[in-house]
């Protein structure tokens, strides 16, 4: 890891550390541990729609399914904490695979369909197979995880194991997207017809990159089981797939830090605007317009505008880079 990486990555852990002793309290942590989750999920949107292209409504279901997978391998078969939240994962991959195979060979809205009528059989699988995953009831009763023989029963204990999880993501997501495969998938996202001239397979790309975001969003989703202790279908409404893109795109789209952006903004916005009751949507709506008219590019898309202005003023050089789904200049 080079030294500047090093700076950064041991600076992010001191900020995770110190976190909970700004934010105290229940109510503090649990919002901090909702960012944290929602950011995950976010990551795994930004893989799909903001580096790969392709605009999908289902990743909010496989949030249920990873969400439910670790709850009933917990509840109805006894699996410890980490045996369970790797079987949330894998079950991350088997449904990437599945939806990515027949899904994304189709281009556009024709995906975004593909994945809407994906999330509405699951509402229909989660909601009627009731010997399974408990109908309209859900799961209740799910453990507390046990790590290392502690019982991480408070938000607190619970933060630093989502924190650490995040952290992990984080860092797989961020040099995924600086490897050469990462490359491959902005190069086919901006000329899909001129990457497969060049020898890339586009259709294991697609799968490829679909899947790892699959596996992120269920990891996500056995986070959530194990924080909130009870899953039902109503807790994964397709319009959670609207607030995830939203957070994808106020954030910034293809960059590596917009997820983080767009998750905290949306997470508090929905907490804090509460109070206003029935001119809450009203007031968010407005709010998320006015952004996305101002900030076409994200937050993450102004901030590296303004570093780029910055550096162009001090060193006096032009320079040029590549950045998210726009070429700032």
């Amino acid at each position: 890891m080079r030294f500047p990486n090093l700076v950064r990555f041991l600076s992010a852990i001191i900020i995770f550390a110190i976190l909970p002793t700004i934010f105290k309290g229940h109510y503090w942590q649990h919002i901090l541990n909702m960012i944290l989750i929602f950011t995950i999920l976010a990551i795994s949107v930004n893989l799909v729609f903001g580096y790969m292209g392709a605009l999908t409504f289902g990743h909010i279901s496989i949030f249920a399914i990873g969400a439910y997978t670790s709850a009933l391998m917990s509840t109805n078969f006894g699996f410890p904490f980490m045996a369970a939240f790797l079987c949330a994962g894998l079950s991350g991959v088997f449904t990437g695979l599945v939806i990515g195979y027949p899904t994304l060979k189709l281009a556009g809205s024709y995906f975004a369909m593909a994945t809407i009528g994906f999330h509405k059989i699951m509402e229909v699988v989660f909601l009627n197979w009731d010997s399974v995953t408990g109908g309209a009831s859900g799961v209740t009763g799910i453990p507390y995880p046990v790590i290392f023989g502690m019982n991480l029963k408070s938000e607190e204990n619970f933060y630093y194991l989502i924190a650490s999880v995040c952290l992990i993501i984080y860092l797989l997501y961020s040099n995924l997207i600086k490897s050469h495969q990462g490359r491959t998938v902005i190069a086919m996202r901006d000329n899909a017809i001129a990457a497969s001239s060049l020898g890339v397979n586009i259709e294991q790309t697609r799968i490829f990159v679909f899947t790892i975001s699959a596996v992120f969003a269920a990891l996500a989703g056995s986070l959530y089981a194990h924080l909130v202790r009870y899953v039902a279908p109503e807790a994964f409404p397709l319009s959670d797939s609207v607030l995830l893109l939203i957070m994808v795109v106020l954030g910034g789209p293809g960059f590596l830090k917009g997820p983080i952006y767009g998750a905290t903004i949306i997470v508090l916005a929905n907490e804090y605007l509460q109070s206003l009751e029935k001119y809450n949507m009203l007031v968010f709506g407005i709010g998320i317009m006015i952004l996305l008219v101002f900030l076409p590019s994200g937050i993450a898309g102004l901030y590296e505008r303004i570093k780029v202005y910055v550096l162009n003023n001090k060193f006096n050089q032009k320079y040029v880079a590549e950045l998210g789904i726009e070429e700032v200049k």
